[in-house]
């Protein structure tokens, strides 16, 4: 009975160390893939899409932002007719 007792544990030692190399054999696979990705030409033209869309939501917003100062401003009474930067108001 002892031996079979012994067995256990080993066994599941080693079925514990195949988990273990499939995950890293899967991580290894997974890093591999997503560099690959990074490095594609598809990936660039992605980035760089999305970072002239972000630049142009961003003017927009600024846009909007200083609209909303120039509103408030009048609204609140303060008179003047210039933006900080010394700019005239629209």
């Amino acid at each position: 009975m002892k031996p079979e007792k012994n067995q256990e544990p080993e066994k599941k030692e080693t079925t514990q160390k195949k988990y273990d190399n499939w995950i890293e054999k899967a991580e290894e696979f997974i890093d591999e893939t997503a560099e690959k990705i990074h490095q594609s030409n598809a990936y660039k033209k992605a980035d760089q899409t999305a970072e002239k869309a972000t630049k142009k939501l961003f003017r927009e917003a600024g846009k909007l932002w200083g609209k909303s100062e120039r509103y408030f401003r009048k609204k609140s009474g303060d008179g003047s007719q210039k933006t900080e930067d010394g700019r005239p108001d629209d």
